[in-house]
This record gives structure tokens, C-alpha cells and sequence, in this order.
């Protein structure tokens, strides 16, 4: 909490000089009880004057009202902290870059751990992804040299993309060269913006990688501030050393046992401030490298223009000035009846008085107040209520997201299939039928005999068959967290019929008008000789070089790409 606040910005800061007036306030009297000390000698002002009489713990109220004002000037002033939004959801934002240093050797594809060490790599990161809170990562690979595949970017989905790449064909050189790849790595973050950095190394930890090169690189690591984070993919048993023409590698005739000596790295790691961890079937290995590692190391500061959501403070320096206000100002007894009418009202959850606002806005078909409502309530019913709004009013986008986010908070199946159901209506309204005929056939799975997610599937499904073959269909049904489970695609009530649709003549039946068209067409030239097909075979070579080239080589294209940094030396090592 104390290293967020090293983020705080301030909506409107001159208002801070609001706490400045119990100080004017107080001069004032001052000054105004002095002028009265003059008015009369000494002897004669309780005659000639009036004063006030003081009053018990006029010392003790005066600190309160000052205190008051106080916490009333930083209330006014917006104290906020950056948010990011991911998914239609704000998360705090942590500016730091991390390089991530993978291992790609030829000891990487030993299956002491399942499916094997590279794609067990590959598949950490994968789910190290949806932790990120806006850091930037880069990735460098490396065996006997170390290349840069991705440099620094907040982009998921593009590291993501270079994780799908990731190929031990990219390195030519064969081995384990350590020193290079974090030298690598530290030059990388040397040239990005901002000063909090880290390296994220993910290796098998064999013995035959620590050598006098690689403490040298942990050392300038070290010196650089550079605190390094190793997430280790291996066992102690290990286990052979597969080649890519088959068989298994080999030195003098004995059949070599990669195993992981992680002896040095756990040593490394703390040394630069960072954590040893060793993969694992749950959380645990994530738990201490992200949650108690890199996100727990100071961020850089968040701009305030390049920041699109916040979180406002403001109401934890309002209440208690407000409390101490009417402690200072109004008697006790009415101080008291309002203390404790706040404190029944607080006993109330915030979820039930949304709930019924949202109910009423529903009623007097306010839909747009109603998803507000019904979002702040949140949960299962706040999720399905905020959807049904949305899609009254023809925002399927968003009733989707609410949608899917009510699926996840579903407690059972019956909660599921309604949801399932409503998503279905969602997909179907923005033109999505393959995410609306897995919606609706989820749901039948669930509920077998529900007729309603029978003739919408069947709609959906007359709908995707329609559709151009070449258009791009992508389901973010298993992707989205998804009231009342209500309506049909049919929104008039009509059996089969879809409004939007007047093609549709009933449920699961779909009339091709252009059919009789075609099938005439299909008989005039069904006696008709058809022309004959000849091909010019010095055009085929050419045709089929054609073909070659416009094929995508990303292992080439890429191994090329990574040449450009490379980092090798002469060092002999194992090929493995």
C-alpha cells in the first residue's frame, strides 16, 4: 500500500489551500482579541466589553476543527492512483520492464518435466501473462548465443503471438551460454525508458551453465541494480537429452542425464534482489516470483495523460472530516443519533440498496441507469441484470461482457445455463453465430429439454452456414466471465421468426430464395458441352515457385531477425 502511494496524483491541487484557513481563522481572532484588549485598561474591560466565556477543551476543539479542514482540503484536492483497464475491468497499473531471458538449449526438451522443460517454459509464461498489470516484457533466447525476439512492449497479445514462435531452431549455436544472455538482456534494458527494470530467467539450471562468464554477468546485474528472478524447469533426478534426428544425446559412449543443479542460482538471484523459484504443478512458483516478487519491486511514476482510469480517494479523507465537523459543531446527543444512524445504514451491504434502485429503474424501463445499477451491485444477479439492461437496449457488445462475467460467478447449473442463454442472445445480436451456437449448445448440455436454446441453436447454426467461408469467426465465449434469464433471439414473440431476418420463415428453417434461380440455371446447361480444361506445363513450375514464396517461413525469417543482436563468443561448451 505505502509503494502505490508513491503514485499519488492529485485531481485538483490548489485546493490543498483550503487547509490553510483554520491558520487565517485563527489570526483573525487573534487580531480581533487583541483590538478588544485595547478598547479598555485592563481594569475597566470586563465593564466595557463583552467576551466570551471559555469554553472546556477549547484546546482539544480547536486541533479537531484544524484537523477538519485539513482532511476537507485533501478531499477537495482528488487524491487518486492509477488504473489500468483490461477486459472491461480496472486493475492498479505497475509500470516496470522485464526482460525474459528463456532457455531454449537443446537440455530444454528433457520430459522430467511434463510435456517437456521448453514447452512447460512456454506454457509459465502463458499463464504469467494474465498477471501482468501493465508491465512491459521483452524476450531473449537463448542457447550457445542469445538472440532478442521481442523487445520491451505491454502489448499481451503481441508477446503472446512471440511466445507461439518460439522455436530452438532459432539459435544455431548449440550449448548454454548464460553470461551472453544476460549481458543481452541487460543492454536491452539499459536503452528502455524508466528506472524500474528486471530480468525474469527461465532455464533447466544445469551445472555445466555456471561457469566464471556467468558470475561475471550476475555481478554486472548486481551492479546495475538489476534484481534477477529465476523460475527453474527442472528435477534433481533429470532425465536424458533427446536429439532432433532421434535417439538421445551422448559423451564417450554414456548416455548423458541433464539435471537441474539450482545450488548457484538460488545463490544469484538473492544476491541481486531478486527470487529463486522452481516451477510447480499450482500457484506457488508465480505466487513468489510476480506476487511477492516483481510486482512487489517500486514501479515507475504513471503519467496522468497516459492513464484512462483511476481510483478515487477521495471519500477516505471526506468521512472522517465530515465526522469531526459535527463533532465540534452540533451537541452531543445529535452527534450521537447521527453516529448511529450512519452506523445502520452501514450494516445494510451496498449490494441490496443497488439492487432495488436498479429493480425501480428497471421498472420504469430506465435501461441505462438499470446496467449502471446492477454493475455497482455486482455479483451473479448484478451481472445478469446489468446484461439484460444492456441488451434492451441494443448494447450486445457489453451485454456480452456481463454475460460472460455472470458464467463465472455462477454457483450452479441451473445459474450457468441461464447465463449461457442470455450469452447466446448477446453473440446472436452482434452477428457472432459460431459464439452463439456454442452458447446455446452449452446450454443444452445443461438443460437438455430446454426448447427455447433448441430453436435459437438451430437458428444460429442456419445463420453460420450462410456465412461467407472466408469470413473470420472467433468464439470469446470460453474467454468472457460471464437477471433474469429472458427473451428468445425471436424478439416479436413469434414462434421460429427472427426480426432482423426476413429470410427466416421458421425456427431451424432457412429459404434460399436464389435456389429455384440456380437449379434453372443448372438444367439450361446441364445439355450444354462443357469446355475443356487444359493446363501449359511450362506454367506449372512457375506457378508452383509462386506458391513456395508466398508461404510463410516465420523460423527463417526470425532466426535472421535474431542474428542481428547475437551474442556468442568462443567459449567450448556442450552441445547441450
Amino acid at each position: 500500500m505505502i509503494g502505490s502511494l508513491l503514485h499519488l496524483h492529485w485531481r485538483e491541487p490548489l485546493w490543498l489551500g483550503l487547509a490553510a484557513l483554520p491558520l487565517v481563522f485563527g489570526w483573525w481572532r487573534r487580531a480581533r482579541h487583541a483590538r478588544l484588549l485595547r478598547y479598555a485598561d485592563a481594569a475597566l474591560l470586563p465593564w466595557a466589553a463583552n467576551q466570551p466565556a471559555a469554553q472546556a477543551g477549547g484546546r482539544w476543539r480547536a486541533l479537531a476543527h484544524g484537523l477538519a479542514w485539513g482532511l476537507l482540503a485533501l478531499a477537495a484536492a482528488g487524491p487518486r492512483l492509477p488504473l489500468e483497464v483490461r477486459d472491461g475491468e480496472a486493475a492498479p497499473r505497475h509500470l516496470l520492464t522485464v526482460m525474459a531471458v528463456l532457455d531454449v538449449s537443446a537440455s530444454m526438451r528433457a520430459t522430467d518435466i511434463a510435456p517437456d522443460r521448453l514447452t512447460r517454459a512456454r506454457l509459465e509464461l502463458l499463464d504469467w501473462l494474465p498477471r501482468l498489470q501493465g508491465e512491459r516484457v521483452g524476450l531473449v533466447l537463448y542457447a550457445g548465443e542469445a538472440g532478442v525476439l521481442l523487445p520491451p512492449t505491454d502489448d499481451a497479445a503481441l508477446l503472446q503471438r512471440a511466445l507461439d514462435q518460439v522455436d530452438p531452431r532459432l539459435i544455431e549455436a548449440q550449448g548454454t551460454n548464460l553470461a551472453t544472455a544476460l549481458d543481452l538482456a541487460r543492454t536491452q534494458l539499459a536503452a528502455a525508458p524508466g528506472e524500474a527494470k528486471a530480468i525474469l530467467l527461465l532455464t533447466d539450471a544445469e551445472a555445466g551453465s555456471v561457469d566464471a562468464a556467468a558470475q561475471a554477468a550476475v555481478d554486472g546485474l548486481r551492479e546495475a541494480r538489476l534484481p534477477l528472478f529465476v523460475l527453474g524447469l527442472g528435477s534433481e533426478a533429470g532425465a536424458p537429452v533427446p536429439l532432433p534426428d532421434g535417439g538421445f544425446a551422448e559423451l564417450d559412449g554414456v548416455q548423458v542425464q541433464s539435471r537441474m543443479a539450482a545450488s548457484a542460482y538460488r545463490q544469484w538471484a538473492p544476491s541481486t534482489g531478486g527470487r529463486f523459484a522452481a516451477v510447480s504443478d499450482g500457484d506457488a512458483d508465480w505466487s513468489a516470483l510476480h506476487d511477492n516478487g516483481l510486482a512487489a519491486l517500486p514501479g515507475d511514476s504513471v503519467a496522468a495523460e497516459g492513464t484512462n482510469a483511476w481510483r478515487e480517494l477521495y471519500a477516505w479523507c471526506l468521512a472522517p472530516a465530515l465526522a469531526l465537523f459535527m463533532a465540534v459543531s452540533l451537541p452531543r446527543r445529535v452527534a450521537a443519533l447521527i453516529a448511529l444512524a450512519v452506523w445502520g445504514a452501514a450494516l445494510v451491504s451496498p449490494e441490496a440498496w443497488a439492487d432495488e434502485a436498479a429493480w425501480q429503474a428497471w421498472q420504469q424501463k430506465q435501461y441505462a441507469s438499470a446496467q449502471t445499477l446492477y454493475a455497482q451491485a455486482g455479483g451473479y444477479r448484478g451481472q445478469m441484470g446489468a446484461g439484460a439492461a444492456a441488451w434492451r437496449q441494443a448494447e450486445y457488445a457489453a451485454a456480452a461482457r456481463h454475460f460472460g462475467a455472470a458464467l463465472l460467478l455462477a454457483e450452479n447449473d441451473r445459474q450457468r445455463a441461464d447465463a449461457l442463454y442470455n450469452l447466446g442472445n448477446a453473440h446472436y445480436g452482434r452477428g457472432q453465430w459460431q459464439a452463439a451456437w456454442e452458447a446455446f449448445e452449452a446450454v443444452l448440455r445443461l438443460r437438455p429439454g430446454d426448447a427455447n436454446a433448441s430453436s435459437n441453436r438451430d437458428v444460429a447454426w442456419q445463420r453460420l452456414l450462410r456465412q461467407r467461408a472466408d469470413t473470420p469467426m472467433q468464439s470469446d465465449l470460453g474467454g468472457r466471465r460471464g437477471f433474469l434469464a429472458e427473451g428468445r433471439i425471436q424478439l416479436d414473440g413469434q414462434s421460429g421468426q427472427t426480426p432482423d431476418d426476413p429470410e427466416s420463415e421458421a425456427a431451424g428453417v432457412q429459404v434460399d430464395r436464389n435456389a429455384q434461380a440456380d437449379g434453372a440455371a443448372q438444367q439450361q446447361g446441364a445439355g450444354a458441352p462443357r469446355p475443356r480444361v487444359t493446363v501449359d506445363p511450362r506454367l506449372a513450375l512457375s506457378g508452383l515457385k509462386k506458391l513456395e514464396r508466398l508461404e510463410d517461413h516465420p523460423v527463417p525469417m526470425l532466426k535472421n531477425l535474431l542474428k542481428q543482436d547475437a551474442r556468442h563468443d568462443d567459449t567450448e561448451r556442450p552441445p547441450w
